[in-house]
């Protein structure tokens, strides 16, 4: 038994260990992305939802919204390994692609988290829906540019 929890021990400080020397811009993306989650599964319960025809909760929409979420983190991984190859290239450090990535979805995920805001009767502010999409705009230009 001891072992068991010495090698759990080892295991979970190991996984903390990675998770706490993640980038600030990371934990703002997952911490909008947890946001945008919260408020579809409100809207839902309010049964106002577009994602399903009554309105209502679906097990289905919301397994949907999760999978992409996992799909994001993983382009976002890809952006830091993309980061990891040019700086070993070119012996530089840096987090250029990952934290643009990371403002995009962050830009992207806010402008859901204010639609469904907005299904629900909630005010938004025009300063901050114009804000977010500035940001998801300026990252759509760049990436027609190329």
């Amino acid at each position: 038994m001891e072992r068991l929890t010495k090698a759990l021990a080892a295991a979970f400080g190991a996984v903390m260990s990675f998770v706490t020397g993640l980038p600030p811009m990371i934990w703002v993306m997952v911490a909008v992305m947890s946001l945008d989650y919260i408020t579809g599964i409100m809207c839902g319960a309010m049964g106002k939802s577009p994602k399903t025809e009554n309105g209502g909760l679906s097990s289905g929409a919301a397994f949907e919204g999760l999978l992409k979420k996992v799909l994001i983190l993983c382009i976002v991984g890809l952006a830091a390994l993309v980061d990891h190859a040019i700086a070993v290239s070119a012996g530089v450090e840096m987090a250029a692609v990952t934290g643009a990535c990371c403002l995009w979805f962050v830009a992207s995920e806010g402008l859901s988290i204010l639609e469904n805001a907005a299904a629900m009767g909630v005010p938004i502010p025009k300063v901050l829906m114009r804000a977010l999409e500035i940001m998801r705009e300026k990252g759509n230009a760049d990436n027609q540019d190329k």
